[in-house]
């Protein structure tokens, strides 16, 4: 019996070390700092909408390989909630390889391990840990998504609509990363999207630009510095 007892506190142990090394080798830090270094995605001329009164409105999670960085844009009344997402894995990337699929059922994808940026918020992003997207990544939108309008650039394209769940895919096609703007806890406000991946200075970006209100176009891109 003892050598059972000993035994089942050894296992808990190393469960619980192996949890706590998880968390802090894949898991993502927090800080109001390091999204500062990310303003030159913003043209020069809006720079003060996206942090009026310094009232310092963006934050990032950080790790080695990626960045998460969230920003607001104040035009007028409204206000945007900006994402940009930097993937220095992907920073050779082929653009025109990567794919966004639409229709894809995604009712029971579900990150059992990992972790989630703004969990208690209408748009919250779950990530497995220790994911990888080298080599490959792919997008997929389930049936109620709609993507309303594409365009694209030298080295950029997206697409405006209405996001309620989205998914990153590695180059085997299993999710790595979960988007969830459906009704948890409550209905989004924030489901009309405009979606961006980008390659420049280096790296590669996925920009996620969100509204109260529906897009009509893509022009709203035109607050971003893409050179």
């Amino acid at each position: 019996m003892k050598k059972i007892v000993i035994t089942i506190i050894a296992v808990v142990v190393i469960c619980i070390a192996y949890f706590v090394y998880v968390v802090i080798e894949d898991g993502h830090s927090f800080n109001w700092k390091t999204c500062k270094q990310s303003t030159w995605i913003f043209k020069k001329s809006v720079t003060k909408d996206i942090d009026p009164n310094g009232r310092s409105l963006c934050s990032s999670y950080v790790k080695k390989n990626d960045i998460f960085n969230t920003f607001h844009y104040f035009h007028g009344r409204d206000m945007y909630p900006i994402f940009v997402w930097e993937f220095k894995d992907l920073r050779n990337v082929d653009l025109g390889k990567i794919t966004i699929n639409q229709n894809i059922d995604l009712s029971n994808i579900k990150i059992s391990f990992g972790e989630t940026f703004h969990a208690n918020s209408s748009s919250p992003v779950s990530i497995k840990y220790g994911f990888s997207l080298r080599g490959g990544l792919s997008v997929n939108l389930d049936s109620f998504s709609k993507i309303d309008g594409a365009f694209h650039g030298p080295n950029y394209k997206g697409f405006y609509g209405t996001i309620n769940t989205m998914s990153f895919n590695n180059k085997k096609g299993k999710p790595q990363i979960i988007f969830d703007y459906s009704d948890k806890p409550y209905k989004s406000s924030f489901s009309p999207t405009v979606f961006l991946l980008y390659k420049g200075h280096h790296s590669f970006y996925v920009i996620i630009i969100n509204s109260e209100k529906p897009f009509k176009n893509a022009n709203i891109i035109n607050i971003l510095n893409l050179k």
